[in-house]
C-alpha cells in the first residue's frame, strides 16, 4: 500500500516537473521565434521572462547584453526614488523675506522665493503656472502684506542647472530635454507662437510665453504640406542664442512650438509680479540687502507616489531627472547628476543586482550612452514586486488599452489590462519592460530591449503584440 503510494506520488511530480519544463520550452520557442525575425537581423535584442514569484527564468535571448534603454531607465529611477524617499516624501519651496513687516501692511525688503528642486510647481500636470502665482498672492496678502517696498528675488542655487554631455544636440533645447533647476517653473519650458502661409514660405515667429524667456531666437522655420510639428530648437547652456529650424503645417495662425526654459526662474518672477498686481500688492523694486532671513510660506509639492506615477505614465524626462538629483541629495548632501547616479547605483548594489554591468547616464533614459542589460531589469521587476512600495510602483505602470503611453496598443486584444509596463522609444530603440497577466492566471515579469531595428514603428508595435499576446495565452 505505502510503496503504491510512493510510486502515485512520484508521478505526479514527474507530471509536474513535465509540465514545468513544457511551459519553458514553450515560451523559450516564442522568444527564439520573435529574435529569429528578419526585422531583428541586425538588431541587438534582450529579453527575459520570469516567474515574478518564484524568480524562475522561464525565457531569455542575450539576457546580458547591455543596450540603450530609452524611456525604461526612468523604472530604475523611480523604483529607486520609492525606496530611498519614501512615498509620501515632499519637495518644498520656500518664501521668505530679509525685511520687516510694518503695522500698515508694508515689507520693507525683498520677497525671497528659494527652489529646492521641485519639479512640480506650476507643472501642467498638476495644475498651471497662473494658479501659483495667484496662490502665493492669496497666501502674502493673508499675512496682511499689501506692499513690498523691494524686489521678488528668486533663488535657483539647490542646483547647478548643467545639460548632459551625452545628450544629443537635437533633444537639449526642445521640451523633452529640459533639465533640473533648484527652481524648476512650469516644467521648465517656453511656447513660441508661429504663423505661416503657403507651404515652401519662411514662417513668422508672432509671440513667445512667457515673454521673459531671457533667449534670442534665430528663425528658420518654413511652412509645409506635411501635418506634423517638425521644428526643432537648437542652442545649448553656454549661450542665450537659438536657432529654430524645420517645418510646420502651412497656413497656420498660432502654431505652437515647446522649448526648454534654462533659467525658469525668470518666468516665475515675472508670474509673480503679474499675480501680485492682480491681487493689489505693490511691487516698488527698491534695492535692499537685508541681514536676516525670515520664513513667510512654505509649499509642499505632491506626495512622491503621485509624482512617481506621472513621471512613468506620462514618460517626463524632467520629473525623472529630478528624482534623480533628490535622491543624491538625501545620500552625499547635494543635488547633482553626479552624485545621483552614483547614489542610483550604490542603492541597486546594495540590493545585489550587479551595477557593475550598467551604465547610466541620467535619471530619464534621454542619454543614448545610457546601457543596461535586459536581466538586470528583470531584477529591478523582481525586487519591486516584493517591496513595501510594490503597489506604489506597479499602479504607476501604463495599463495595455487603457492608460498612459500604452493607452492605444493591445486595446482590442487580450493584453487590455493584463499588461502593465513602461515603454522606450527613441530613433531606432523600442523596449517594454512590466508584468504580465497570463490568461491562466500567471504572473510574469517581461522585459523586452530593441536597439537598431529596421522595420516601421507600425511592424515593430505588430510584432511586439504578437509575441505578448502568446506570453498572455500560453
Amino acid at each position: 500500500m505505502n510503496k503504491l503510494l510512493l510510486v502515485f506520488i512520484i508521478s505526479l511530480l514527474g507530471i509536474s516537473c513535465e509540465a514545468q519544463k513544457t511551459e519553458t520550452n514553450k515560451l523559450q520557442a516564442y522568444v527564439d521565434e520573435f529574435a529569429l525575425d528578419s526585422c531583428f537581423q541586425s538588431a541587438g535584442l534582450g529579453i527575459v521572462i520570469s516567474n515574478v514569484k518564484t524568480g524562475e527564468n522561464l525565457a531569455a535571448n542575450q539576457a546580458h547584453l547591455a543596450l540603450t534603454p530609452a524611456s525604461t531607465q526612468k523604472l530604475i529611477t523611480t523604483a529607486a526614488a520609492l525606496e530611498i524617499l519614501g512615498s509620501n516624501y515632499q519637495f518644498k519651496t520656500q518664501i521668505k523675506t530679509d525685511g520687516e513687516l510694518l503695522a500698515n501692511g508694508t515689507l520693507t525688503g525683498n520677497l525671497i522665493v528659494k527652489g529646492f528642486g521641485d519639479p512640480t510647481l506650476g507643472s501642467k500636470y498638476f495644475t498651471d503656472n497662473e494658479s501659483v502665482g495667484l496662490l502665493i498672492a492669496e497666501k502674502i496678502k493673508a499675512l496682511g502684506i499689501n506692499k513690498i517696498k523691494g524686489k521678488i528675488i528668486t533663488d535657483d542655487s539647490y542646483i547647478n542647472p548643467k545639460i548632459p554631455s551625452t545628450w544629443i544636440w537635437e533633444d537639449i533645447a526642445n521640451y523633452y530635454g529640459a533639465i533640473p533647476n533648484g527652481l524648476s517653473f512650469h516644467d521648465n519650458l517656453y511656447t513660441l507662437f508661429f504663423s505661416s502661409g503657403k507651404a515652401g514660405s519662411t514662417s513668422r515667429l508672432v509671440k513667445t510665453e512667457p515673454q521673459n524667456t531671457g533667449l534670442l531666437f534665430d528663425n528658420h522655420v518654413v511652412s509645409s504640406s506635411i501635418n506634423r510639428d517638425l521644428a526643432y530648437i537648437f542652442g545649448g547652456n553656454t549661450s542665450n542664442k537659438r536657432r529654430i529650424e524645420g517645418s510646420i503645417p502651412q497656413n497656420r495662425a498660432h502654431f505652437r512650438v515647446k522649448g526648454a526654459l534654462l533659467h525658469p526662474k525668470n518666468s516665475l518672477a515675472e508670474t509673480l509680479n503679474q499675480s501680485f498686481r492682480h491681487a493689489g500688492i505693490k511691487l516698488e523694486n527698491k534695492t535692499f540687502s537685508g541681514e536676516g532671513m525670515q520664513l513667510l510660506i512654505s509649499l509642499n509639492s505632491p506626495k512622491l507616489k503621485e509624482i512617481v506615477k506621472l513621471t512613468n505614465q506620462k514618460s517626463i524626462n524632467l520629473f525623472a531627472d529630478h528624482l534623480l538629483f533628490e535622491i543624491g541629495n538625501k545620500e552625499f548632501g547635494k543635488a547633482s547628476w553626479e552624485n545621483g547616479i552614483e547614489a542610483v547605483n550604490n542603492f541597486w548594489e546594495q540590493k545585489g543586482l550587479a551595477t557593475k554591468y550598467i551604465s547610466l547616464y541620467d535619471g530619464s533614459g534621454l542619454s543614448h550612452f545610457n546601457a543596461v542589460p535586459a536581466d538586470f531589469f528583470d531584477q529591478v521587476l523582481r525586487v519591486m514586486y516584493h517591496s513595501e512600495y510594490a503597489n506604489e510602483f506597479i499602479s504607476s505602470l501604463p495599463v495595455a488599452g487603457i492608460s498612459g503611453t500604452l493607452k492605444s496598443f493591445g486595446k482590442n486584444s487580450d493584453l487590455r489590462g493584463n499588461w502593465k509596463s513602461k515603454t522606450g522609444s527613441m530613433t531606432g530603440v523600442r523596449t517594454y519592460c512590466g508584468y504580465l497577466q497570463t490568461k491562466s492566471g500567471k504572473e510574469y515579469a517581461v522585459t523586452i530591449l530593441i536597439n537598431n531595428y529596421f522595420c516601421s514603428s507600425s511592424t515593430i508595435n505588430n510584432k511586439l503584440l504578437t509575441l505578448l499576446n502568446k506570453l498572455y495565452n500560453s
